[in-house]
């Protein structure tokens, strides 16, 4: 809650903004009342004013110095000016004081009490930051972790670093491992069983399951580990016991075991032999990584090594991308589900017999996305900001890809398209039926008819018959009736034309014929009506 003060030289100004506003419903707890500047000090000294709202001419002082002065020990109030006087000058110095608003007299009641809303609102933005601020100097105390990963994902993707500077980093971070000590990678994949978690909740898992593998493996073993970009959870381990390095299965086993007890989810595991530090690491990664890929869809929770990968890796279901109808087609003639359903079965989903591989979601991915950019527009902004984070994720994150993870993605961008097509028809015969009535009022004298209008518009008459009709709830045939009516009765009451003339004007082939259908709408003549 916040508290308010307000200042003028006239009693009634300020006792009528203080008493007749319900402040509280606006987020003020106190409202202080000042009748002069030095009043108004004495007050903004002794409490913890937030806002003021403050008359600009006032004797002793007028309001703009008593903000300077006001500032001087309470820096971050924010003020209001009220003033009886419309002046360039006036507003100018408002300006430099950083005033919120500056009102004039007499005062909008409603501007005044969202001008305060504001002030609050600006005054909430300033604390958010603030607090904001001080998160971040802790998260950076705190950066070691952080440094630590990405010192791992710089060795695994083979960046150049001398050995004198590698070691450096280890001992800068606390890092245990050192040249030629000997290791073992373990790679982990988080499997279909945490599809039901977006792409930014997997975060906290991979955490998680971070701090499960360290609880498991600290006994016996010292941990490096860091997260991928791709994410896949890598993790180098060592023990200064030689003997205990056999017992690096059993624990991974164990980690899985846990993982499926505590998270409810699986993990699939691909160990290395030993190895020295740093040697091969990057190699060693790119290996398991494609070890992992072959058994994507094959198993749900699996655990290998690099040795087993020697045998030949089993024939995968060709994925048809090309088959009509083409995705591309579809969208482009607007046929929705046809092209959910073409993209349900390049993903086979719900088809528990076909099991596709990593490389070949990512596949399908690309192809998704180049076939979707073909219906986008460049007025909606970049390719890629319609694409939006998620699909960034999913190219990123390669570790996570599934085909319901892809579908999700592309049914969401189908709809999308979907909404902005609809909208774009609805707009074209939004203009249709403007061109329509716009026809008709200019050539209203000659002999119009539905064919007329249609030749002009360029469509044919029945299609333009019913989008009109759907955009208006009326015939055009109702409409030229309408104006015809309307466009008699000005000329009957504001000009002295004829009938005929009035008649030749409607584009009534005889006046006979106009008369007839005049009286029948309004149940006289023309003349009659002229005479009334």
């Amino acid at each position: 809650m916040y508290q308010l003060l307000i200042v003028d030289d006239e009693t009634s100004v300020v006792d009528s903004l203080a008493l007749t506003i319900p402040w509280e419903d606006y987020g003020i707890e106190e409202v202080h009342r000042a009748y002069s500047a030095h009043e108004a000090l004495q007050i903004a000294t002794k409490h913890s004013v937030d806002i003021m709202i403050t008359d600009i001419r006032m004797p002793e002082m007028d309001g703009l110095e008593l903000i300077e002065r006001v500032r001087h020990f309470s820096r971050k109030i924010r003020c209001i000016i009220l003033s009886g006087h419309d002046e360039f000058e006036y507003a100018q110095k408002a300006i430099l004081h950083k005033t919120m608003n500056y009102l004039l007299k007499p005062v909008d009641v409603g501007e005044l009490i969202r001008s305060v809303e504001t002030a609050i609102q600006d005054i909430e933005r300033e604390w958010a930051e603030i607090s904001s601020y001080q998160r971040i100097k802790h998260a950076l105390h705190a950066n070691k972790p952080l440094l630590q990963n990405q010192l791992l994902n710089d060795l695994l993707q083979k960046k150049p670093m001398p050995p004198e500077v590698l070691q450096e980093r280890l001992a800068m971070l606390d890092i245990s491992f050192r040249s030629a000590d000997p290791f073992v990678l373990m790679v982990v994949r988080l499997e279909e069983d945490f599809s039901g978690y977006d792409l930014h909740s997997l975060s906290l898992l991979e955490f998680a399951v971070t701090n499960i593998g360290e609880e498991v493996f600290q006994e016996l073993f010292e941990l490096w580990h860091c997260i991928t970009e791709q994410g896949y959870l890598v993790f180098l381990i060592k023990s200064t016991d030689n003997h205990a390095l056999p017992m690096i299965d059993s624990c991974a086993v164990k980690l899985q075991n846990h993982v499926q007890k505590y998270l409810k989810g699986s993990l699939s595991i691909c160990l290395s032999s030993v190895r020295n530090f740093p040697d091969t690491l990057s190699d060693l990664y790119h290996a398991s990584v494609s070890a992992i890929n072959r058994n994507v869809g094959r198993n749900k929770s699996y655990f290998i090594t690099l040795d087993d990968t020697a045998v030949s890796a089993q024939p995968r279901s060709i994925i048809n991308l090309h088959e009509p109808p083409l995705l591309p087609s579809l969208l482009e003639t607007g046929n929705w589900d046809e092209a959910l359903a073409k993209i349900r079965r390049i993903l086979s989903i719900g088809d528990p017999n076909t099991n596709l591989s990593g490389d070949q979601l990512f596949t399908i991915l690309l192809y998704l996305s180049s076939s979707l950019s073909l219906s986008l527009s460049a007025e909606d902004g970049t390719i890629e900001d319609q694409f939006g984070d998620e699909f960034d994720l999913l190219l990123r994150k390669k570790s996570q890809l599934s085909g319901q993870r892809i579908y999700d993605w592309a049914e969401k961008m189908v709809y999308a398209i979907r909404a902005k097509a609809s909208n774009q028809m609805e707009d074209s015969h939004q203009l249709i039926a403007s061109k329509v009535r716009t026809f008709i009022q200019e050539h209203l004298a000659e002999g119009i008819s539905l064919q007329t209008v249609a030749d002009y518009i360029g469509l044919h008459p029945v299609y333009l018959s019913k989008v009109y009709k759907t955009v208006t709830s009326e015939t055009i045939g109702d409409y030229l009736y309408r104006i015809r009516m309307e466009r008699a009765t000005h000329l009957l009451r504001h000009t002295d034309l004829k009938i005929t003339e009035i008649s030749s004007q409607l584009g009534f082939l005889a006046p006979p014929h106009f008369i007839k259908i005049f009286k029948k709408h309004y149940g006289s003549t023309p003349q009659e009506f002229r005479n009334k």
